[in-house]
């Protein structure tokens, strides 16, 4: 069984509806994962490098949990990556000590499926927006799993076309079973 560690990157967490589906989901399916919420962990003067860095270094399978803003993750997520993975830790001279580790990018859209294409609203498919964190793997010798993710996922009581939370949840749950298929597979290959 893999040591598997959350780190779930939305901002407010309380407020999600998609992202807090997706990890009890998940948790469902693999009760003995580690959550760490970065908007708890992150003060004044950022994360706790040195308690950031064990728990990365106690993981087999890293999973970066998001809600996807503005074609990227969160400042949040992005302030964790500049504040945690230092060089000659994740990268550059010494810098081995995730070298081997599996990343599985998980994030959710608010926009729906069809606005992920040339000539529609976000012009692009959603593989389009993904190498800077790709590389940023890449860089730190992570082995990166599919990414899985889930459009569509705004819920907005009372708006039209926002406000079906139970299809909210059923494509959550949806997206922890491909979650837990990625690391599953990877368990019977070893």
């Amino acid at each position: 069984m893999k040591n598997i560690l959350i780190l779930n990157g939305h901002p407010n967490p309380d407020a999600s509806t998609a992202g807090k589906a997706v990890q009890e989901a998940f948790l469902k399916l693999r009760p003995d994962a580690d959550v760490r919420m970065l908007s708890a962990l992150c003060g004044t003067e950022g994360f706790d490098v040195a308690a950031e860095q064990a728990a990365l270094v106690e993981a087999d399978v890293v999973v970066w949990h998001f809600p996807f803003y503005w074609y990227s993750g969160p400042a949040l997520m992005k302030k964790w990556i500049d504040d945690v993975l230092t060089h000659g830790f994740a990268y550059g001279s010494g810098g081995t000590a995730l070298h081997g580790k599996h990343l599985l990018l998980s994030f959710t859209t608010g926009a729906p499926e069809e606005t992920y294409a040339e000539g529609k609203p976000m012009n692009w498919p959603v593989e389009a927006f993904l190498p800077p964190l790709l590389q940023t793997a890449n860089l730190c010798g992570l082995k990166t799993l599919d990414p899985v993710w889930s459009t569509g996922m705004m819920y907005i009581p009372g708006v039209p076309g926002h406000d079906d939370l139970e299809a909210v949840r059923n494509r959550a749950a949806a997206q922890a079973v491909k979650m837990n298929d990625e690391i599953s597979a990877l368990e019977k290959a070893e």
